[in-house]
């Protein structure tokens, strides 16, 4: 498995309640669509649809990003997942309005960068190229944020839009039945005490 590695501060309790309700209650999800992501958020307290999410085509540059931050490798990506699906849900229900037009100008950007690059949309790209642009952004992109708890970073608004993205694919890979049980390998809750435990096996033994 490989994840292109970057973090994206401080979120209301209420919201970052529910993230860490999602991500305890979404271990049999399943490939993710916009609407078993939609009915997580809202069990997980997230409000009721307001507008449109992302459009078709800010939903296809999404799914190229997915792909290249989670790639296909030994195991399914991020859009097996249904990744471009979650991300899609959390606009519509989760993000406020700033955070969302953040995340479309975002999205805006790596369309604008790939066209001045290499005369294509950013969904057009091959992954190589769709790779060289968000590293681009990964190297440019500083961030001062001194938290390491992920519903944090998720939340932060000074955190760069690279960071987010890559956040919430990964953050919906791993909440995903493919990330947590071929990536990761799961542990139903309740499960048995194990008191000792193999220290070269014990980073596989994953609760989501």
């Amino acid at each position: 498995m490989k994840i292109h590695m970057i973090v994206t501060g401080p979120a209301s309790p209420s919201r970052r309640a529910a993230l860490g309700a999602l991500l305890a209650g979404v271990a049999t999800a399943g490939a993710w669509t916009s609407v078993s992501a939609a009915a997580a958020l809202q069990g997980a307290g997230a409000s009721a649809a307001r507008t449109a999410g992302l459009t078709r085509s800010e939903l296809k540059i999404l799914t190229v990003a997915a792909d290249v931050i989670v790639p296909v490798t030994d195991t399914p990506g991020a859009v097996a997942a249904g990744v471009p699906h979650f991300i899609d849900a959390l606009a519509k229900h989760w993000m406020n309005a700033d955070e969302l037009a953040q995340f479309r100008a975002g999205l805006a950007d790596l369309d604008k960068r790939a066209h001045q690059r290499y005369q294509r949309g950013f969904a057009a790209c091959t992954p190589a190229q769709a790779a060289a642009i968000l590293q681009d952004l990964r190297t440019s992109s500083p961030y001062e944020g001194r938290t390491f708890e992920l519903a944090a970073r998720i939340e932060d608004p000074k955190a760069p839009f690279y960071l987010r993205l890559r956040d919430l694919v990964v953050y919906g890979y791993f909440t995903s039945e493919i990330g947590s049980t071929k990536e990761l390998r799961y542990v139903a809750v309740p499960g048995r005490f194990d008191g000792d435990v193999d220290v070269k096996t014990w980073p596989y033994q994953n609760v989501i």
